[in-house]
């Protein structure tokens, strides 16, 4: 049965998005969807609480923050087998709101982007457009919030592309600032 399930699921996701899923830390804001398989009352579009939770009927309140979509299915198929027999659901991530980060200054498209996967700072600045005609490229900062302080961490983006200093990998919440 559970064989079927999966083979069902894929139909309705592609594959990749399961793949990319499994690894996904969930965080406050991200928007799932839970479906249970024949239960249709108990399906639904959730968002992630900011303190982590979320709630559905009969499993009441569950830490949804810092699992992964299985290991959410897994909490919940647990708490549904009390009221239903051999439940089977899903978590979909549908939007990675929680994985956000800014870029500001002088780019061509400056705003709040979703951090989709592992990127670099020249990769955060390809997906702002690049730089426009103004942009110091040699004074960029990177605001990272750690152990509740914001840090600073200046960048030479020259010295980046000529290879005489390591690329910064961006993390949720970075604020890219180009002046």
């Amino acid at each position: 049965m559970k064989n079927l399930v999966a083979i069902l699921v894929g139909i309705l996701i592609p594959l990749t998005a399961i793949a990319e899923d499994a690894s996904y830390l969930i965080g406050p804001s991200d928007l799932l969807e839970i479906s249970v398989w024949g239960e249709e009352p108990l399906s639904r579009q959730v968002t992630v609480r900011s303190d982590g939770y979320i709630s559905l009927p009969l499993a009441g309140d569950l830490r949804a923050s810092e699992k992964t979509p299985p290991q959410l299915q897994k909490e919940i198929e647990i708490i549904l087998a009390k009221y239903i027999k051999e439940p089977h659901c899903a978590v979909i991530i549908r939007e990675p709101r929680s994985k956000r980060f800014y870029v500001q200054g002088q780019v061509n498209q400056p705003g709040e982007y979703v951090l989709d996967r592992t990127m670099t700072l020249t990769q955060v600045i390809s997906r702002a457009g690049g730089f426009n005609q103004w942009a110091d490229t040699g004074d960029i900062v990177v605001l990272r919030s750690e152990k509740n302080e914001q840090i600073r961490i200046e960048v030479d983006y020259n010295k980046i592309i000529k290879g005489k200093r390591e690329n910064i990998l961006i993390q949720p919440g970075d604020t890219v600032v180009v002046p």
